[in-house]
């Protein structure tokens, strides 16, 4: 039994049944009011934080979902209102934010974790608002499928009905993809920054994936000098080499210091930890690099690692549906080559940045819940052309951009 369950009295089923009822209404109202979300697609969202909600309701009663340690550790902080001693400084502003949050959900992991669901859920409302920005023939049948492959994505029914900060993670991401496009299409800075700020906050080693992102759209879109972009682009180079010295291998940057860190780092995963490893000079790391990254993408498949992915069976359908989401993706490939070629270009960077850190299978299908987010809002594209037999015009371009 999960120990954030250990407390729950026969009362408390009423209490979580009084915030069901809050979170949905407030749900509707943000999909169907500001967000613009069709109401067909609206309704299966809805859907997605019911069908979470009894999850977590069932398995307070029986027990099936698999225990994540890390539950532990925000399980104390909510409760307890206290910052874990042993814990780094990682999840400091996390900290700060359940003080508010913890108040709000009465102390209580359990209502956290309908907090969580509640925002993992207007994440997935923004992913879509701001896609339709991009994609002006993503019509309401678009926005449908897109609900429905996110209602059969195996990876969140684990990962939203516990109490982690996933969620949160998520929701900065959907922030700054929302601000990705207003940016790309529309030269708005606001959600950009703030997404930005957000998951640099609850994650700091995102710094490294931030600030080359930003340097890389304001050289895009900007109408500046040559010497201003080049300015720029040493300055976000200099700040994500800061980060990864400092924040992420804290000693000089060599092949062996790097080697050092994710074999050090295993020791602590345990036996769904891959990528052991031993780099004395950049080939050796070239060498290896691919196949460590088809395993963040692809986990729990045995890549780089020798592992029966059948018992690790959600994280097994997760990596099965990711593939089918590429397959979709694929079908069109031309279009989206040709129409979402800066977003292509982001996800690539992120398979690169994260698989190239990631060392626990486990945490590989935590880690790509925002790039499987695009590849769901990318694939629905795609099928709901098939499904309701819509012809897709590969040379449309968005009238926003400008050459």
């Amino acid at each position: 039994m999960k120990t954030y369950f250990d407390s729950i009295e026969w009362y408390d089923y009423l209490i979580f049944l009084f915030y069901n009822g809050v979170f949905s209404y407030l749900l509707n109202r943000l999909g169907d009011v500001f967000l613009g979300i069709s109401k067909k697609a609206n309704l299966v969202l809805l859907v997605i934080f019911q069908f979470y909600f009894l999850l977590v309701i069932g398995d307070s009663l029986f027990n099936f979902l698999p225990y994540l340690p890390d539950t532990d550790l925000y399980s104390f902080m909510i409760s307890s209102g206290k910052y874990p001693e042993t814990s780094s400084e990682n999840i400091l502003a996390l900290y700060y934010m359940t003080l508010f949050i913890g108040t709000i959900c009465l102390n209580s992991p359990v209502i956290y974790v309908f907090f969580c669901i509640f925002l993992f859920i207007v994440s997935l409302m923004i992913f879509i608002r701001a896609w339709k920005k991009a994609n002006p023939s993503f019509n309401e049948n678009g926005e449908l499928v897109a609900a429905l492959l996110m209602l059969a994505w195996p990876a969140s029914t684990v990962y939203m009905t516990a109490p982690l900060r996933e969620a949160f993670i998520i929701f900065g991401f959907s922030l700054f993809f929302n601000g990705f496009i207003n940016f790309l299409y529309r030269k708005e800075l606001k959600s950009l920054i703030i997404g930005s700020l957000i998951i640099c906050a609850i994650r700091l080693q995102l710094i490294v994936l931030v600030f080359p992102v930003l340097g890389a759209l304001a050289v895009y879109k900007l109408k500046i000098s040559k010497i201003a972009k080049v300015a720029i682009l040493m300055g976000v180079s200099i700040i994500a080499y800061l980060a990864v010295r400092y924040i992420l291998v804290e000693q000089p940057l060599s092949p062996e210091a790097m080697a050092a860190l994710r074999n050090r780092n295993l020791l602590s995963a345990g036996p769904l930890g891959y990528g052991n490893v031993s780099w004395h000079s950049y080939l050796d790391m070239a060498r290896d690099y691919p196949f460590i990254i088809l395993q963040f993408l692809f986990s729990p498949l045995p890549i780089f690692v020798q592992n029966n992915p059948l018992e690790t069976f959600i994280p097994f359908l997760d990596c099965l549906f990711l593939i089918g989401l590429m397959t979709l993706v694929g079908i069109r490939f031309r279009f989206h080559l040709r129409n979402n070629l800066p977003l292509l270009l982001f996800m690539l960077f992120y398979i690169v940045l994260f698989g190239g850190y990631e060392y626990h299978l486990g945490g590989a299908v935590r880690h790509r819940m925002p790039l499987t987010i695009l590849f769901i809002l990318l694939a629905a594209q795609t099928l709901s052309n098939i499904l309701f037999k819509q012809k897709i015009n590969e040379k449309a371009e968005h009238p926003a951009v400008d050459n």
